[in-house]
Order: C-alpha cells, then structure tokens, then sequence
C-alpha cells in the first residue's frame, strides 16, 4: 500500500492569503495516482479557484492563490496503486481579515468604557 507522509495545513491562514498543501508518498509500489477531495468530493482544478498539480511521480501540491472562507474544510490526499488506496486529512481554517485591527486600550479606574 502507498504510504502518506501526514499532511500539514497552517492553521493561522488569514483571508486573502496563498495556501499551498503537500501530498508526498514516501512508500509504495509506481505507478501512483495521486488525488485531492474537498469534504470528500474529488477536486476538479476550477472549483473554489483550487489549482492541483503532480510535481513528481510520487508529489502532489494543491494551491489556492487567496484563500477565502470557503475555502476552509477538510481537504484529503488520496494515493492509489495496484495494491491498494491510503489517503490522508487535514482541515484548514481561514480566519477572517480584521477591517481595523482591535488594539489595547488603557482606562483609568472607574472611568466608564464603551465597545
């Protein structure tokens, strides 16, 4: 069977920002095929602006050149050859981008604050 290298997401992905997943086999038998799913469906390369890529016979890379909240979910590698499919999750988070970024604020005591 294929062996997955575990995937790894970076969970402070902000809106807007590039994200890049790698899907290395490090183990089994060519040749592999080697496929994306979101929430479980196979990625086609126009859905969500969602761009897949096999950089080698046993790499593949999925690219999202700005990230939005739609984005986020669960996104698995699946690697198949004649002796059998593994496949390997992640879920990546994409955080809002702040209009105006909250900052400390200093109050004297008793004085009254308003949000």
């Amino acid at each position: 069977l294929p062996y997955i290298v575990p995937l790894e997401a970076d969970e402070s992905v902000f809106a807007g920002e590039p994200v890049q997943l790698n899907c290395h086999v490090s183990k089994g038998d060519l040749p592999l095929d080697i496929k994306w799913h979101f929430h479980g469906f196979e990625n086609t390369s126009s859905h969500l602006d969602i761009m897949t890529n096999k950089m080698t016979s046993r790499t593949s890379f999925l690219s999202i050149s700005a990230a939005t909240a739609s984005h986020s979910g669960n996104y698995t590698c699946v690697a198949t050859n004649r002796a059998g499919s593994t496949n390997h999750s992640t879920v990546l988070n994409v955080h809002a981008r702040w209009i105006i970024e909250p900052t400390d604020k200093a109050f004297a005591q008793g004085s009254d604050a308003k949000v």
